[in-house]
């Protein structure tokens, strides 16, 4: 049995199109971006708002926790960085694994993890402290080398799964038809590595 009233339907395509969709004569909406578990889908597939909402989320939890935990003289820089990485970072990367991260989305990344170890660290921006030199402080992995492990790990998972399995086929599978004119996306094979290794 399928509600419609709670079905939706979403068309993955760079300019919208309209899908006629109905189960017993009753139409499903369609719509250009739907929420599933947490991650805001959209049918012309933009990441930068996709990874701007997990951040927006992300920088609210750290902003609640910045008098009480970033700033508190009391409390060991260990510990403040395991609470990041167990309240702040997870909401940052959830879902990244199958994600192609592509420069902006990198940089957005990058901009808010460092925010938040700035203020663990005791730094500001004006004491002008190199972020490599914060994240040494910290003992904190850079976010994006994270993911990258990450996804080759997820990689791996989907190469011991069955043939008949949704996400071998998605992985292994080859378009049938020729890609429209301009700058192809990222493919998200070329995201386990840097833009230097990828470039060789």
């Amino acid at each position: 049995m399928i509600s419609v009233p709670k079905t939706k339907s979403l068309v993955i395509a760079k300019k919208p199109i309209r899908c006629k969709l109905a189960v017993n004569d009753e139409i499903i909406e369609q719509v250009l971006s739907f929420k599933y578990l947490g991650v805001e889908i959209f049918s012309n597939q933009d990441r930068k708002k996709e990874v701007q909402g997990q951040i927006d989320k992300a920088a609210r939890i750290s902003g609640c926790l910045k008098e009480i935990i970033w700033r508190n003289k009391h409390m060991k820089r260990e510990a403040k960085v395991k609470i990041y990485k167990t309240c702040v970072r997870p909401i940052m990367t959830y879902a990244a694994e199958i994600r192609a991260d592509i420069r902006k989305t990198k940089s957005m990344v990058r901009t808010t993890e460092m925010r938040t170890l700035r203020a663990i660290a005791g730094y500001t921006l004006r004491d002008r402290v190199p972020n490599v030199a914060i994240r040494e402080t910290c003992g904190v992995q850079d976010i994006i080398r994270c993911v990258r492990q990450r996804r080759r790990g997820w990689n791996e998972h989907v190469s011991r799964m069955g043939e008949e399995r949704m996400a071998r086929i998605a992985r292994d599978g080859k378009l049938s038809f020729r890609r429209p004119p301009g700058r192809p996306p990222k493919r998200w094979m070329d995201s386990w590595t840097s833009g230097s290794q990828v470039a060789k």
